[in-house]
């Protein structure tokens, strides 16, 4: 066999747990479906502008097939979405994770979300910077978050966290009828 040189990270899982100053990361079940049902339903007009999925999320029904995926694909260790609890109250105040991972090229990208009425508490911040340390410790490298070009809230957690911009990717994404340019910011290991 020809050896090419690349080592393919082993694959890992995540913690059922993560816990913060202000925000706890527990993995997505169907117990919070009726809850995060509740969050996007009550800042929809919010989320919608950038998350083109907001739109198919009509019921709590629909919330529930996307938590099977997402259990599906943290058995098989593809990806792992949590759901974002406040650490004192434990009332859901958002989610995310990391949907794509390559073992192969030892990267990762985030997305997340919050409800409005919690924007500006540092809940998203700190959740990215826990799940960043949990990942480099297993060997990650290179992080990635993208977002609409637009979306100056998710550009700022980027860079609060250390996370570079490196350009901007013309018509990444379609939505709503048109094409829409994506911001691509990254962070390198530092102890690689």
């Amino acid at each position: 066999m020809l050896d090419l040189g690349i080592k393919k990270l082993e694959k890992f899982s995540l913690p059922e747990e993560i816990v913060g100053e202000r925000v706890v990361l527990v993995p997505r079940r169907h117990e919070f479906d009726e809850a995060l049902f509740e969050l996007i339903d009550s800042s929809r007009n919010f989320l919608r502008e950038y998350l083109f999925w907001v739109d198919d999320t009509r019921s709590v029904d629909d919330v529930r097939k996307v938590t099977d995926i997402f259990q599906e694909n943290w058995k098989k260790q593809d990806a792992f979405e949590f759901v974002f609890l406040d650490r004192e109250s434990r009332r859901l105040v958002g989610a995310g994770g990391i949907h794509t991972i390559s073992y192969l090229h030892h990267y990762a990208e985030y997305g997340y979300y919050l409800n409005q009425k919690e924007v500006g508490h540092g809940y998203i911040t700190e959740a990215v910077r826990l799940l960043e340390k949990e990942l480099f410790q297993r060997g990650i490298h290179r992080l990635i978050i993208t977002c609409d070009v637009n979306n100056q809230a998710s550009a700022a957690v980027a860079r609060r966290c250390g996370f570079e911009l490196e350009g901007k990717m013309r018509e990444a994404r379609f939505a709503y009828g048109s094409y829409r340019d994506e911001l691509l910011f990254a962070k390198i290991n530092p102890g690689k």
